[in-house]
């Protein structure tokens, strides 16, 4: 393997885990030549196989513990994460070449300020709210981001919304994206499946005046807890007695895409497999990377929450747009369609900003060319 000037590393045990950087490549930020991604090998599991094309567009080179020790990266280079993985230690302690954390989305979860950031020469974060949530939580100081280890990217790492239209007047469905059950317990399970999430998605449904639901589960749904899985099919089939229900299975695990098929196959009426374009009106997520998407993609948008404390310059628009519990959903939906244009041109301010006009550009490559400039010339660690 011939040597790069930069190159993206996954420590996954999960290969659908490239299905969440795809995005920066199909956007142009990353490319297969100038940033190629290298994964460690791991064996197989249920939650699907490696193809040996790659995925989505993406090449996929798997390499071994010696060679994630010593990646094909030119000294001085740059590696870039999307995941701030324990299993990425190995691969840091090589300091030949300059390590950047870029994670895969822009999230209030706990997990998304981890004291393992401290390991990277490096951080990209979206905006304010992010270095809040580092500074809050101890991890970094003020004087980091002054100094340039926060590099400010805003939405340069935040996913589209790819196989959708976004619709507020005219769209037909409410989108449903319920997160998965995530590492580390209850404290770091934001999932609102078996906490009312989809009782609260068919009452913004009746507001809103539709009768058809996309439901795009995590990829990591039940990866932890398989009840997860069973519990959001069950939901969906008593959702179905009454209204339309769609399964995006695009970026869906096996263990999920088999649950769903069996439920049609056993009688489940009304469901059916997202083939098409969907024109969705709103969309209901949990705690999750989910909100900085819909931030990005204009779409309105409300959090089922469940009360979980978040970063305290988040909270005036949680206030707004965020859903506790079912019985006050039917109040919070309708004062936050009436103003959500407002609410949200506040919150994507407050989450999106950039170190350099670069970084907002339209093309991917003209803000990968300034941000790799930004790490070359950066003097914190001089």
């Amino acid at each position: 393997m011939s040597n790069h000037g930069a190159a993206v590393y996954i420590d996954s045990p999960i290969p659908s885990a490239v299905r969440q950087v795809a995005p920066f490549y199909a956007q142009d930020v990353f490319s297969n030549e100038m940033t190629p991604l290298f994964m460690r090998r791991r064996p197989g599991t249920a939650f699907g196989l490696l193809p040996k094309q790659g995925i989505n567009g993406v090449r996929v080179t798997q390499v071994g513990g010696k060679v994630a020790k010593k990646l094909p990266v030119k000294r001085g280079g740059a590696v870039f994460y999307a995941f701030n993985g324990q299993g990425n230690l190995h691969t840091v302690a090589n300091r030949s070449y300059k390590h950047i954390l870029v994670l895969h989305g822009e999230s209030n979860k706990r997990a998304s300020a981890r004291p393992a950031a401290r390991l990277y020469d490096y951080i990209c974060v979206a905006g304010d709210i992010a270095i809040d949530r580092y500074i809050d939580g101890g991890i970094f100081r003020r004087a980091d981001v002054d100094e340039g280890r926060l590099i400010q990217v805003g939405d340069t790492f935040v996913q589209n919304l790819d196989g959708y239209r976004t619709d507020p007047e005219g769209g037909e469905a409410v989108l449903y994206a319920p997160t998965w059950e995530g590492f580390g317990g209850d404290i770091n399970n934001y999932s609102s499946i078996g906490f009312d999430g989809l009782q609260i998605v068919a009452r913004a449904m009746r507001i809103r005046g539709l009768s058809r639901v996309v439901i795009r589960p995590h990829p990591y749904l039940g990866m932890l807890k398989q009840g997860l899985i069973k519990q959001l099919v069950r939901d969906a089939v008593e959702l179905s007695r009454s209204s339309q229900v769609v399964f995006d299975l695009s970026d869906a695990n096996l263990a999920v895409a088999a649950a769903v098929r069996l439920a049609m196959l056993t009688g489940a009426k009304n469901i059916s497999i997202k083939e098409d374009i969907e024109p969705v009106a709103l969309c209901m997520c949990d705690i999750s990377a989910m909100e900085a998407i819909c931030l990005k993609e204009r779409l309105p948008h409300m959090i089922v929450s469940r009360g979980v404390k978040v970063p305290k310059r988040v909270e005036p628009f949680y206030a707004r747009k965020a859903i506790k519990n079912l019985g006050e959903a039917p109040a919070l939906l309708k004062s936050y369609l009436d103003e959500h244009e407002q609410i949200d041109d506040a919150h994507r301010a407050a989450a999106f900003s950039v170190s350099h006009p670069d970084l907002a550009s339209p093309s991917g490559s003209v803000r990968f060319a300034r941000l790799m400039q930004i790490i070359s010339q950066n003097g914190f660690w001089g």
